[in-house]
């Protein structure tokens, strides 16, 4: 499955959802998206982007954790569009990396309303074209990354190889007595 030009944003959309849900804080948040947030003019570390906005990343982080977290298709679609409508989200042709683009927030300004729209526009995307099935929480105990399985055949459990190999050696371990 490939995601073509959206998945960096796809990515803002999940690790909001992992930080509203406490999979990852705000040092985390900045630390995984620092190329996406740098790359478009905005703040990548906390002391730059301030308490203030850091809270403003919380509260959003949790709307689309409870968004991520709505077992029914239809309550997650109308959520979804409540999410996205509530953005100032707008769809632009950029060619700032030499290569022509679609962005759906201005870069610069105001960090938390560009990750907003460009999260929502990208998972309103991904949704229509790809449906919610592969959108999923990591299954390792203790885990709460969100995360995109990209796998062939639909199969990947774990956010990561570190949360995989955690849980084969728990699993091994308890079996061994």
């Amino acid at each position: 499955m490939r995601y073509d030009d959206y998945d960096d944003s796809l990515g803002v959309a999940l690790d909001l959802a992992s930080l509203g849900g406490g999979g990852i804080d705000i040092s985390g948040f900045l630390d995984r998206q620092t190329m996406m947030l740098g790359d478009h003019g905005h703040p990548v570390t906390l002391a730059e982007l301030g308490a203030p906005d850091a809270r403003r990343f919380e509260r959003l982080g949790r709307r689309f954790h409870l968004l991520f977290e709505l077992v029914g298709e239809r309550e997650f679609l109308d959520e979804l569009a409540a999410v996205l409508a509530d953005q100032d989200c707008r769809p632009i042709l950029t060619r700032h990396d030499g290569t022509p683009h679609l962005h759906y927030a201005q870069d610069g300004g105001d960090p938390v309303r560009w990750a907003g729209a460009i999260a929502a526009a990208c998972l309103a995307l991904h949704v229509c074209r790809h449906g919610r099935a592969r959108l999923r929480q990591c299954a390792a105990d203790g885990c709460r990354i969100w995360y995109a399985d990209t796998s062939r055949n639909r199969s990947r459990r774990y956010c990561s190889n570190a949360c995989a190999s955690r849980t084969t050696v728990a699993a091994f371990r308890a079996r061994q007595g």
